[in-house]
């Protein structure tokens, strides 16, 4: 029996708490400093709920769950700079975009619109992230802290509470089949104020062993701001991957065979060590080359599947050997 989520219905409840403010408060670029108690107490619990999630996940990747100080002795388990530090070293969450997309937010300026909330989470005082800092101070002196209760710190506590809570359900979404369109894929997640970032992981070099580096063009910066990858499920990928290689095999037999092929060699030595493309093409054109190159096994796939797999940096495809995958 799988456990209960507790932290989603939480977080739902503060996105409706924040929502509620935005009838009575013009959400624009201009607004953005505008603070009040009710915001503190928002501030304060969506920051109680990244403590006691950030600790849960951080027990989950295996974190020591009894630090000790410098001299030996028990300490208490910090969230941010144990937690949310074992989270950054694994996710690289401070990396993390989400996009602002209610509808009845109104903001214009790009650095309002596209948030990285958990940037510097895992450090401590004026190192560390806006909306910690609030946290802390309204928590210990709102009466003279209380200009830090604004919406923008609470806008990006509750941005990194989503982030959180995304990688807490840990759920692959199964888009389809290929020919339809990530348009599929819903990446708010659920929620009715953010949109998280995600890259595609389904342009590929085909070739006989394959893993990450197959993928074209490499995802680079864009891997380390996406939450979600898209890219071809596993069944799928071994599948097109045994096509390639049944298609290959037959694409060398046909060129060893080829008459064609040897004539111009012997003519051509110079050409040996060429591709077999570029060998067709200057042997006999294009015509030669859709005569050896097989296609066979690869347009017979019908039942690709697209999914959408949260990005914990630890790989994205399997690696495939010729040899091991056509044995499947």
């Amino acid at each position: 029996m799988s456990t209960p989520n507790l932290y989603w219905p939480v977080y739902k409840n503060l996105e409706k708490e924040f929502l509620k403010l935005a009838d009575y408060i013009h959400f624009s670029d201009d607004q953005l400093g505008t603070y009040s108690m009710f915001i503190a107490d928002l501030i304060v619990r969506c920051s109680v709920e990244i403590e006691a999630l950030s600790k849960e996940l951080y027990c989950m990747l295996g974190g020591n769950m009894s630090p000790t100080d410098p001299q030996g002795n028990n300490r208490d388990l910090y969230f941010d700079t144990d937690c949310l530090a074992l989270l950054e070293q694994k996710w690289l969450l401070s990396k993390k975009q989400i996009a602002v997309s209610a509808i009845n937010f109104y903001f214009t300026d790009e650095k309002n619109k596209i948030l990285t909330p958990l940037h510097k989470s895992h450090k401590r005082g004026t190192s560390g992230s806006k909306w910690k800092q609030a946290y802390q101070a309204v928590k210990h002196d709102r009466r003279n802290s209380l200009k830090k209760a604004s919406i923008e710190n609470l806008l990006q506590a509750l941005g990194a509470l989503y982030i959180l809570n995304l990688y807490y359900r840990d759920e692959r979404t199964d888009i389809g089949r290929v020919y339809l369109s990530d348009h599929d894929f819903d990446n708010r997640a659920g929620s009715e104020i953010f949109s998280a970032h995600y890259c595609h992981a389904t342009g590929l070099s085909m070739s006989l062993n394959m893993n990450d580096s197959c993928i074209n063009p490499p995802l680079g910066d864009e891997l380390e701001r996406s939450i979600y990858i898209i890219k071809y499920d596993d069944k799928s990928f071994e599948e097109m991957h045994k096509n390639f290689c049944l298609d290959h095999q037959i694409t060398i037999e046909r060129f060893e065979k080829s008459t064609e092929i040897k004539a111009f060699l012997t003519e051509h030595p110079e050409y040996s060590e060429k591709s077999i493309n570029e060998i067709c093409m200057e042997a006999g054109g294009i015509n030669l080359l859709t005569r050896i190159v097989c296609f066979q096994h690869t347009m017979k796939e019908k039942d690709t599947r697209m999914e959408a797999m949260l990005n914990k940096h630890s790989g994205i495809y399997p690696e495939l050997s010729p040899l091991e995958d056509i044995e499947h």
